[in-house]
């Protein structure tokens, strides 16, 4: 399963590399950040929905080419947009503060030959554990959380923020 999900990583950001080469602007990449090696839950699929419509309305007309891949390492979605790299990390990290589930979207912005555009060009510090508060890359090389605790805290705070069908 893991190779799965490292060949799906690799087979995105080569599409990412495509892009950026066939339209000249940055790739803007959303994805769930859930943890273990089931990356396709119903909770990681609504949660992903969200995110996409969220990336959507935040593209304010800039956008010059979508796609919606999915894999072993889950839905993610690539959006090439007409803005300078830093904006498009801004609205990335916006939607990553200011929306109730955004402490599971994963967005990454890259640009120019492929590389990624950092939290710390915008002067942000790292991600958060989603458990305790500690630097969120800390925790996971450490274990310091099983993936079963951090699997429910995920799914918990996707139940607690999705519209519940029905309603």
């Amino acid at each position: 399963m893991i190779n799965y999900i490292l060949e799906d990583r690799e087979k995105r950001y080569n599409e990412i590399l495509a892009i950026i080469d066939k339209y000249k602007v940055p790739v803007i990449c959303g994805k769930i950040n859930y943890p273990g090696n089931a990356k396709n839950t119903p909770e990681a699929q609504k949660a992903f929905q969200i995110l996409k419509q969220q990336l959507e309305n935040r593209s304010y007309g800039k956008c010059v080419f979508k796609k919606i891949l999915s894999g072993e390492d889950g839905n993610s979605i690539l959006i090439a947009i007409n803005l300078e790299p830093l904006k498009a990390k801004k609205v990335s990290i916006d939607i990553e503060v200011a929306h109730p589930l955004g402490r599971i979207f994963d967005i990454d912005v890259y640009a120019g030959l492929g590389e990624s555009i950092g939290r710390e060009k915008l002067g942000l510090g790292p991600r958060k554990c989603i458990i305790c508060g500690e630097d969120a890359r800390v925790c996971m090389r450490a274990g310091s959380h099983s993936i079963e605790e951090v699997v429910n805290k995920v799914n918990q705070l996707i139940r607690d923020n999705i519209p519940r069908e029905g309603n």
